[in-house]
């Protein structure tokens, strides 16, 4: 471990639970912090846009990886992983690029601001997800940095009042083999919680064979995974509380390649470490304090090969990564009136470092402050009106201020309007900053942040319990944008222009048959282009048909994404994408109390082989070649799990 510091954590981002469907969100009843662990559900009552997948949809459709999650099931978001399970992954949220979304788990930002638009989603597993929070749209008010498009967080399980626990364990066509459990109890000093999980994968070739070349040996791309933590809960008195988590995640994940490779392996550790005191005062006033730490290292190793089979060592143990901590006071005051006053200070201190591709190690700090308003209308007391604003210092970045309104306003029992408009921003990754590698463009400390504005719009009604809808648009427009001028990182005039729709249905109730059916469009570019920027689909759908009982059901999905494109160096703009996957799984629960429960999945279940990204490949004594990556072919998984 690097450096232990507590210190602590943005806003922890944790709702109210959905139903099985994400349109419809119920009371969440939390144990510990209101102010912290409601504040997304608050947001969506003022005006954000919020959806939720919860642990029981995880278990019941036999998902395993967060990514996969978050694929084909969460209306707006379009995810495409590399290389399927436990490999990073392009993402775009309302047509947005991949480090314009945060990534949080239970509030501690996770995003690799070593490079921004790397997603942080290989060493993560589900078996110990409660449940997932999306709040689209610009979050920068509370979350900072990367904020622009959405807010992804991943809330742990949090210790149970009684003891008890589960036992899972699953086998896959792909090699897959999986092993994780926890257990909860509590004593006389509070309630606690221990869990681990081992995950392993043999993986796939993710290239065609007629794409390798005569240097690269035939590898598969797998990986191996370990997890395993704690956390504690004491209850001090009556609104007191003091919350503890560790969480260890061990990665050894291959790196594939087409040509001049015989193996390439990161062996990454991460450790994340929080504390929070949260107290409510009285009725009127509640406050919590929180610390945290993210430490994320990994030693690169890659031996090369060429067309003779020669073998010779390029990078031993290489080392890359970051450490991040920081601290966050957040409090609340309601008037007498009813209207609120949320405010609080930020801090974050990264550094971060890379020995392979030598980026320079120097350390970032950011200190912010930020305030926001809910007022009670005693003249429409059912419209929700939120204002906000935040300032953001940085010791390299210039300092600047973000703004936030948003509205959620009922127009009649079976309808409601929700409205937001505001500001957001990204500071430069430390590769933007701090590049010193010959093969790059060079670094520049004097980047200013990427700045946004964004607008989001919804209508959202229901006809009776059995149909829900939701119409929504949006508009973002990035400005300083960083880019490469004179072989040197610098903000561009450019403007990023991104505007779109997005629609869904749902057609059931949380019994029986259920039907959901959901669309985006976007349309982004930036300024002065015809074309969609790279790898951001122009247009993405989802339908998923299920059956629920009381202790069985099964799901088909169907996930299809439209033309992407990406722009080459030699080759020019190359076009993929444009087809459509199927998933399906079925449990089963039996024993006493449900205790046992069989679950069964089928990944890519027409076994479609296609590409979900392409790059150009340049052979030492050939043209360059369009070199596709092969997105997962069919898996099936079998999956038990005994809970006690």
């Amino acid at each position: 471990m690097k450096r232990l510091c507590l210190l602590l954590a943005l806003v922890s981002p944790v709702s109210a639970l959905g139903a099985d469907h994400h349109m419809a969100l119920d009371e969440l009843v939390v144990q510990g912090s209101a102010l912290e662990e409601t504040l997304p559900s608050e947001l969506s009552d003022y005006g954000a846009e919020l959806e939720v997948i919860d642990a029981q949809e995880l278990e019941r459709t036999g998902i395993s990886d967060v990514g996969q999650a978050l694929q084909g099931n969460v209306p707006g978001i379009y995810l495409s992983p590399k290389t399927g399970r436990g490999d990073y992954a392009d993402i775009a949220i309302q047509g947005s690029r991949s480090q314009d979304v945060l990534w949080l788990v239970d509030g501690v930002r996770i995003n690799n601001r070593l490079f921004g638009s790397t997603s942080p989603l290989d060493s993560i597993s589900t078996h110990m997800v409660e449940r997932i929070e999306i709040l689209k749209g610009g979050q920068g008010l509370f979350y900072g940095t990367q904020a622009v498009a959405g807010v992804v967080n991943i809330v742990l399980r949090k210790p149970e009042k009684d003891s008890g626990g589960t036992l899972t364990g699953a086998i896959g066509s792909l090699g897959d083999r999986r092993l994780a459990g926890h257990v909860s109890n509590r004593n006389d000093y509070g309630r606690w919680l221990v869990f681990g999980e081992h995950d392993h994968s043999d993986g796939y070739q993710p290239y065609r064979d007629t794409a390798l070349q005569d240097s690269a040996r035939r590898q598969k791309r797998g990986f191996t995974r370990s997890s395993y933590g704690g956390r504690y809960q004491l209850d001090a008195g009556t609104g007191q509380s003091l919350n503890v988590l560790v969480l260890r995640n061990d990665v050894e994940a291959d790196f594939s390649r087409a040509s001049n490779n015989f193996k390439a392996v990161n062996d990454r550790d991460e450790h994340i470490v929080s504390l929070k005191w949260d107290h409510q005062v009285n009725e009127q006033n509640g406050y919590f304090i929180k610390a945290y730490w993210h430490d994320w290292w990994t030693d690169y190793t890659r031996l090369n090969m060429d067309a003779d089979r020669n073998i010779t060592l390029i990078s031993d143990r290489a080392e890359w990564g970051f450490d991040d901590y920081g601290i966050n006071l957040t409090g609340r005051h309601t008037t007498d009136d009813g209207s609120q006053l949320l405010g609080g200070v930020d801090y974050q201190r990264y550094q971060g470092e890379d020995y392979s591709l030598r980026i320079d190690g120097k350390t970032e700090a950011v200190t912010a402050g930020f305030v926001q308003y809910r007022p009670h209308l005693s003249f429409s007391p059912s419209t929700h009106l939120a204002l906000g604003a935040r300032y953001n210092h940085s010791n390299f970045a210039d300092d600047h201020s973000i703004w936030n309104i948003s509205l959620k306003q009922p127009l009649s029992r079976d309808l409601n309007l929700k409205a937001s408009v505001g500001t957001n921003f990204r500071l430069p990754s430390a590769f933007e900053m701090f590049v010193i590698d010959e093969d790059f463009p060079a670094g520049n400390e004097n980047l200013e942040p990427e700045e946004s504005i964004n607008s989001n719009v919804s209508l959202t009604g229901h006809f009776g319990r059995p149909v829900e809808w939701h119409l929504g648009g949006f508009y973002r427009e990035i400005d300083n944008l960083i880019t490469v001028q004179d072989g040197q990182y610098a903000n561009s005039n450019r403007t990023v222009r991104v505007h779109g729709a997005e629609a869904m249905l749902n057609l059931g109730g949380d019994r029986g048959w259920q039907l959901d059916l959901n669309a985006t469009w976007a349309d982004a570019r930036e300024g002065g282009s015809d074309e969609q920027i790279a790898d951001i689909p122009e247009w993405h759908a989802n339908a998923t048909l299920s059956w629920q009982g009381n202790d069985q059901g099964w799901q088909l999905n169907a996930r299809h994404t439209g033309e992407v494109a990406t722009t080459t160096a030699d080759i020019g703009r190359q076009s993929y994408g444009d087809h459509t996957l199927l998933s399906a799984s079925a449990w089963r629960q039996f024993g006493a109390d449900g205790a046992h429960r069989i679950t069964l999945r089928l990944e890519n279940l027409r076994d479609r082989q296609y590409a979900n990204g392409v790059a150009q490949a340049t052979p030492s004594k050939s043209d360059p070649y369009r070199l596709e990556t092969l997105g997962p072919p069919r898996n099936v998984q079998l999956e038990y799990s005994r809970s006690f």
